[in-house]
């Protein structure tokens, strides 16, 4: 019996570790939080660009290149002092270090990668939060839209 409960309460543990995150906010994801990082150790706004950029590219846009573009979008419209709920520190820390104004230019990219983020014939994430019954997701990144203008 001892051995059951050992076993279940790993089981249980275990489950939790692999657990990802998956949320309807900008930063609720895994892949948004990895993105984060590297952009919080970046040297400028080229990281934004690239993450930006990536989502235009012809073809399909896998979940977690929308999620960097979405993450990327977040800062430009912080840049424009247009913040969204859950910035995390990380990320403000960083944008204090840099020129907002130059970040803040690359809004209508960020507009531009938005389209096709939510997109679900061209991106991946899109299909995920259409075939979901919480519409969330997508009122958040009209809000998001509507920052970067």
């Amino acid at each position: 019996m001892k051995r059951l409960i050992v076993f279940f309460m790993a089981f249980l543990t275990c489950g939790v570790c692999l657990a990802g995150a998956w949320g309807p906010g900008a930063f609720e994801n895994d892949d948004a939080l990895d993105w984060v990082h590297l952009c919080a150790n970046s040297k400028d706004g080229a990281f934004i660009a690239s993450a930006l950029e990536t989502a235009l590219q012809p073809g399909g846009l896998q979940a977690s290149e929308a999620a960097a573009a979405i993450a990327a979008a977040e800062v430009v419209a912080a840049a424009k002092g247009k913040p969204g709920v859950g910035l995390p520190k990380e990320l403000s820390d960083w944008l204090n270090q840099q020129p907002k104004q130059e970040i803040a230019k690359y809004a209508p990219v960020a507009r531009k990668a938005l389209s096709r983020v939510k997109d679900p014939s061209v991106s991946e994430l899109g299909q995920l939060w259409e075939e979901s019954t919480d519409k969330h997701w997508a009122r958040t990144v009209a809000e998001l839209e509507t920052r970067l203008k």
